[in-house]
């Protein structure tokens, strides 16, 4: 955990800075859109290329590699940051649009996590997981806040050196990980059997996720940044203390979220909550006044993240511990595979109005939230 939460303090404080210096730099709402694509496949890519050859490389040098690469992803793009070296570098899956990634590296910890931890405590183990790193991100974007007051930082890249003090030491974390995190069958079979029993199932939650993703791409943070740069004139610093309040809001519903589940189920936190959420995303989109849709944007904060440690708690849950290292691989691969769409489609979308993909965002995602129900209700997951 200690690994995830520097990890997303880096991106915390490098999503908000580059979708605020893209604003700033008058880049096109179609330019961000393929930029942000690309990170985005990036991640989509390695999650499906460790799905495939994780657990024979092994999970402690799988690990290891994606650090290293943080760093020197951190120096190009410091040295050289035009769009083009931002958008190859995204293409290895180290970048991420939100402080809390769903790339390779969560692939990794939500199944080393999962398999040191009895199912009954899944929820509160992603609770607690999610939430240090909604805690560090929003130290990131406080951080990239009050180092933008300072000329440079709110002009160019070299904030992405960041990335490289972060890979080293996660990569020493990484290197301390015990033998215990690999998988323990002797005989190791790549990606998810024909003979599993939980084969559909994983398959029905990826296409279920994938459309949640989808909606989610059209507003990362790094997209969020840009909008309201663009649409209310925000200043870098101004963003930092904004996605800072953002974070923390959502670090404590994440570690609340364990105690709702407890109470009413896994299912039930994850789509209340959510569709509360994203009316409140709804709303926000027609506030003309920043100060107005700011408090949409902090109510939505306060919610939207409840469903993500109840949803990685699900998923390992209703599949035996041999195939939980396949289903994250793939669920995170399949919300990846739909994703990278997603920036090209909103930039498209905003031609229409500048807040039209915050309306189409909540819009599917309140479907999203109807398909989850009614597939728990079938499969009998309710009471989970």
């Amino acid at each position: 955990m200690c690994a995830q939460g520097l990890r997303a303090y880096a991106y915390g404080f490098t999503a908000i800075l580059l979708g605020h210096l893209l604003a700033q730099r008058n880049t096109s709402a179609l330019g961000v859109g393929l930029l942000l694509t690309s990170i985005v496949l990036g991640a989509g890519i390695s999650s499906v290329l460790l799905m495939r050859f994780g657990d024979k490389f092994g999970r402690r040098k799988s690990y290891l590699v994606i650090y290293i690469l943080m760093s020197v992803a951190g120096l190009g793009i410091a040295i050289h940051s035009s769009l083009w070296t931002i958008a190859l570098v995204g293409l290895t899956g180290v970048l991420s649009t939100d402080a809390n990634d769903n790339g390779p590296a969560t692939a990794l910890e939500q199944a080393m996590l999962a398999q040191q931890s009895h199912v009954s405590k899944l929820s509160q183990i992603f609770g607690k997981y999610n939430g240090i790193a909604a805690i560090f991100g929003s130290l990131g974007a406080l951080s990239q806040g009050w180092f933008s007051q300072f000329g440079r930082f709110n002009t160019t890249f070299i904030g992405y050196l960041v990335l490289i003090p972060v890979g080293i030491a996660c990569a020493f974390l990484a290197a301390g990980l015990t033998p215990a995190v690999e998988r323990a069958e002797k005989q190791i079979h790549i990606g998810i059997s024909k003979s599993s029993p939980v084969r559909r199932r994983i398959y029905e939650l990826s296409a279920l996720f994938s459309w949640d993703a989808a909606a989610g791409g059209l507003t990362t943070s790094a997209w969020l940044s840009y909008y309201l740069t663009h649409r209310y004139h925000a200043s870098a610093s101004t963003l930092g203390f904004l996605f800072f309040a953002f974070s923390v809001l959502q670090a404590t519903s994440m570690f609340l979220a364990p105690l709702v589940a407890k109470a009413i189920g896994l299912v039930f936190t994850m789509v209340f909550t959510h569709v509360a959420s994203n009316v409140f995303l709804i709303v926000a989109a027609f506030c003309g006044n920043f100060k107005i849709a700011i408090i949409f944007l902090l109510l939505r904060a306060s919610l939207s993240q409840m469903d993500i440690p109840t949803r990685q708690a699900l998923v390992m849950a209703v599949v035996p511990e041999s195939d939980r290292m396949a289903a994250s691989a793939l669920t995170n691969a399949a919300r990846y595979a739909v994703r990278p769409l997603s920036p090209t489609i909103g930039a498209i979308a905003t031609h229409l109005a500048l807040y039209t993909p915050l309306v189409l965002s909540g819009a599917m995602k309140v479907i999203y939230d109807g398909a989850i129900l009614l597939w728990a209700k079938r499969g009998g997951f309710l009471e989970l």
